[in-house]
């Protein structure tokens, strides 16, 4: 009797200290303030907090790959499926970014980012590393015969380093949660991104005369609408983000020569971003500040039509061939005389199809303690299929100066008849934007490894 007695008071204590330890388990999720950081904004002059900032650092490895095929001839229809491999393109680009975050008020935060290129390189090999057949040459080659090639393969860009873009925004917390629990997380986000870096240049590798850039010279403006809710051991998040960039530094190149009625395109594309993830919190501990969490997110983009760096930027923009280094006219002599007509250089951008993306990501954060963060993960996105080289040879939306009928678009540039209305497009290049001449890139796999660190004050 006496050791059943022992027994049954050696499992009360343990069975007690178990349900007090759960229970502690328990009050510290429901104690955590801080969300994850998908919504989470530093804050500024809380009750035994003043002052709260953040300084980042992340290195990520971005690898973007897929096949360039050219369409067979032409004349043929338009929407035609009548396309082959002439190249395998691949983007590798390493970057370290450093950040900072500060605290302005309660749920407000201003934030800094300068992503530094370690690496950018880029090349398009022969399909699946094949020596080209006399088919693949062809492909390569003008319709007119004893020109030379558009561009030599394999077709290797220099390798570009140094500073992008200088990212700025303001972040603040409309709902808190861990102010407020019966409402979610809510966070608005703001960002200027600036392209403050050396403008890309079209340039083959070992080319002494070309200085290769690195930056696409463009500014933007992101705003995004997040929003998450804690639920014990797992907190659920959304997101939607708009992605608007105008040419900024780099007009002269979206608009070569100025601003000309015939243009189609003269900006980047427009891009909106749907984010919906969910992350799992097995273990946190309130007193030392301390959290593990595993990181499942799904994404979808959408980019729009507009004038873009495409996978050919390098070969084409430094092509020799006398359809692309010849520059175009604003529209069309009239008796032979080009007075008063503009002159348009080709410089590589092209007009771009509009596309998709869709992927995920899985990321690991640790909360080592209250003032260090690591977080470290994969992501994944599909680039759908979509044409590069899409100029169209009128503008349709352009009025027709009744004044100067040299800008009418009554015939092609090689004289056959046109029945499209409209002006001119001084971006056009028959011999890759005409239908049987395009290039488009046949789907993609962007792959991106990322590893980060942030002190937090």
């Amino acid at each position: 009797m006496r050791k059943l007695a022992l027994a049954l008071v050696l499992l009360g204590t343990c069975l007690g200290a178990w349900t007090t330890a759960h229970a502690q388990g328990e009050d510290t999720l429901r104690l955590m303030r801080e969300p994850t950081s998908f919504t989470d904004a530093i804050d500024a002059f809380d009750e035994g907090d003043p002052f709260d900032a953040n300084l980042h650092v992340a290195f990520e490895r971005r690898r973007t790959a897929g096949t360039i095929q050219r369409e067979n001839g032409v004349g043929i229809a338009r929407d035609s499926a009548n396309w082959s491999d002439v190249g395998d393109w691949e983007h590798v680009r390493n970057e370290l970014v450093l950040g900072a975050d500060i605290g302005v008020y309660r749920d407000l935060m201003i934030f800094a980012r300068l992503p530094l290129v370690l690496s950018d390189t880029r090349e398009v090999l022969y399909p699946d590393g094949a020596v080209p057949t006399a088919v693949d040459m062809q492909l390569q080659e003008p319709a007119v015969s004893g020109d030379a090639a558009l561009y030599r393969m394999p077709f290797i860009s220099p390798t570009r380093s140094g500073v992008d873009t200088l990212n700025l925004g303001t972040a603040f917390n409309v709902l808190n949660q861990a102010r407020r629990p019966e409402f979610p997380t809510w966070m608005m986000l703001f960002e200027f991104r600036l392209g403050i870096g050396d403008i890309m240049e079209p340039c083959e590798k070992n080319a002494t005369d070309c200085d290769a850039g690195v930056s696409r010279g463009t500014h933007a403006f992101r705003f995004e609408s997040r929003m998450s809710r804690r639920y014990r051991y797992a907190e659920v998040y959304s997101g939607m983000l708009f992605h608007f960039e105008w040419a900024g530094r780099a007009e002269r190149k979206f608009s070569p020569s100025g601003s000309l009625s015939g243009y189609q395109n003269v900006r980047p594309p427009i891009q909106g971003t749907f984010t919906a993830g969910i992350a799992f919190i097995p273990w946190e501990n309130r007193e030392s500040w301390q959290r593990f969490s595993i990181d499942l997110r799904l994404q979808g983009t959408y980019v729009s039509e507009g004038r873009d760096y495409s996978p050919l930027f390098d070969a084409l923009g430094s092509s020799q061939h006398p359809a692309l280094a010849i520059e175009n006219l604003e529209g069309r002599p009239l008796g032979g005389s080009t007075t008063g007509l503009r002159r348009v250089p080709f410089n590589g951008l092209t007009d771009v199809q509009s596309h998709g993306k869709i992927g995920g990501a899985v990321a690991i954060e640790m909360q080592a303690a209250r003032y260090v963060r690591f977080r470290f993960g994969i992501d994944v996105q599909y680039i759908t299929e979509h044409v590069i080289t899409f100029s169209d040879g009128c503008n349709p939306n352009a009025d027709v100066d009744g004044a100067n009928d040299s800008r009418a678009c009554l015939l092609n540039r090689d004289g056959s008849a046109n029945l499209d209305e409209g002006l001119l497009n001084p971006h056009h290049r028959p011999v890759i934007d005409r239908a049987g001449n395009r290039f488009r890139l046949d789907g993609a796999v962007d792959l991106n490894l990322f590893v980060g660190a942030a002190a937090q004050f």
